[in-house]
């Protein structure tokens, strides 16, 4: 491969980097923490690429001036491969991990069966928005029964079990490969169930006391007050 090819590969690889980091599509894959990780290193790859194209101009301009002739190129059959991530990115685009991830997960929860303490208390209101891990936790482990007759408003996808319908969400702690799964059965609604998995929803919920157990993976279960189809959030991960 000419030189030429493998900086214009370097500078499409860079690019791409900065396009998914521009356009929020980085969330698919990482924490909203990593984007200036991605943006200095497609930065750096585009600047190297444009630095060796300039510095191959003048030697090819120097070699010219001596010999009569452009300089020599090297090949190297490696340097294709810089051009799959660049297809993947721009072609591809994979999509957020969704229900398939959730039902082929072995666990829906990280939790022990030593972690019960006395959560903070709640907000006042009528309606209170929870991260669906943070309602997974309060019905397993809180002592203080915080969730006992409050409605929650829960943000996820819908996945079925059956006959169960869930509204779940994938936890990241740094990427996509290492996201878990955290859901809610709902319970009460035959809307839930008419909905297709990896259809986004808000749901407002009351749990049902004690049906997070060991048994059942600490998966509570909740009566589905209300539910509203939503478009899919542009972080489509809890963190």
């Amino acid at each position: 491969m000419r030189r030429e090819t493998q900086n214009i590969l370097l500078v499409l690889l860079g690019g791409a980097l900065l396009k998914i980091s521009f356009t929020g599509t980085y969330l698919r894959y990482v924490k909203p923490s990593h984007q200036w990780l991605l943006i200095t290193a497609g930065a750096i790859m585009v600047l190297l690429a444009l630095l060796s194209i300039g510095r191959d101009l003048i030697n090819n301009r120097q070699a010219a001036a001596v010999d009569g002739h452009e300089g020599h190129t090297h090949s190297s059959t490696g340097a294709w491969l810089l051009l799959l991530p660049v297809l993947a990115v721009f072609l591809v685009a994979p999509p957020a991990l969704g229900a398939d991830s959730v039902t082929r997960a072995a666990t829906t929860n990280r939790a022990v069966d030593d972690g019960r303490a006395v959560f903070p208390p709640l907000p006042a209101g009528d309606v209170i928005a929870l991260p669906l891990s943070d309602f997974s936790a309060r019905a397993a482990w809180d002592e203080g029964n915080s969730l006992n007759d409050r409605s929650i408003k829960l943000t996820g996808f819908v996945v079925h079990d059956g006959s169960a319908a869930y509204i779940a969400r994938l936890a990241i702690g740094c990427c996509a490969a290492d996201a878990f799964p955290i859901k809610v059965r709902l319970d009460d609604n035959p809307d839930a169930t008419a909905l297709p998995d990896d259809t986004w929803i808000e749901a407002v919920v009351s749990l049902k006391p004690g049906t997070a157990t060991r048994e059942n993976d600490y998966v509570p279960a909740a009566a589905a007050l209300e539910l509203r189809e939503i478009p899919q959030p542009e972080d489509p991960y809890e963190h």
